[in-house]
């Protein structure tokens, strides 16, 4: 169960980071086609601006809220990982004290014969 949380967690993370590289890859077909092509040169400088404009705050808006997922993600992995290493040292230190009564009875014992 373990093993397949994390993987899907990792599978989380590539999928974030393909969005982003896709985000990018628009990003530079857009600047491609205002730089490169007849029609990207008719379009008034100010309206090329606008429309850069417009798909940078999506795309960071997207990206922004896709890290926020993410991190929030690793942030509750984090906390539950500490909660289970808490309750690991708990039962440790409970084993550990249980053994310790055992030997310290057993040593008793020993004494007493």
């Amino acid at each position: 169960m373990a093993l397949l949380n994390m993987r899907q967690r990792a599978h989380k993370v590539t999928r974030f980071v393909t969005v982003q590289l896709i985000a990018l890859i628009g990003w530079i077909m857009v600047q491609s086609f205002f730089s490169l092509s007849p029609p990207g040169r008719a379009i008034p400088f100010a309206l090329a601006l606008v429309i850069e404009t417009i798909w940078w705050i999506a795309a960071l808006l997207i990206m922004f809220l896709l890290f926020r997922r993410e991190y929030n993600r690793f942030v509750q992995a984090v906390l539950e990982l500490e909660e289970a290493n808490r309750k690991l040292r708990e039962s440790t230190n409970g084993l550990l004290f249980h053994l310790r009564n055992q030997e310290e009875k057993a040593s008793a014992r020993s004494n007493d014969l």
